[in-house]
């Protein structure tokens, strides 16, 4: 994966497991900032690229499981 994308998609994990609304508000303006660059050196709009990821955190999520979770895990 590139190194920008699992970035984005690691920026966005971080917020959205935030413990409290300022955490999440700090860390949601670090995934905008990060968001932001690579939609310019990736040349897409960044509403598209949030979709992307959007799109594809359910996918990485399960991907990074500690062996024994079960791969389903939010197909339910």
């Amino acid at each position: 994966m590139k190194p920008g994308l699992e970035r984005l998609l690691k920026a966005m994990d971080a917020f959205k497991q935030a413990p409290d609304a300022e955490q999440d508000a700090r860390l949601r303006a670090v995934y905008d900032a990060e968001l932001e660059a690579a939609a310019q050196a990736l040349k897409l709009q960044k509403e598209m690229l949030d979709r992307m990821i959007i799109r594809y955190y359910a996918r990485w999520v399960r991907a990074n499981l500690p062996p024994g979770f079960p791969k389903q895990l939010g197909f339910e």
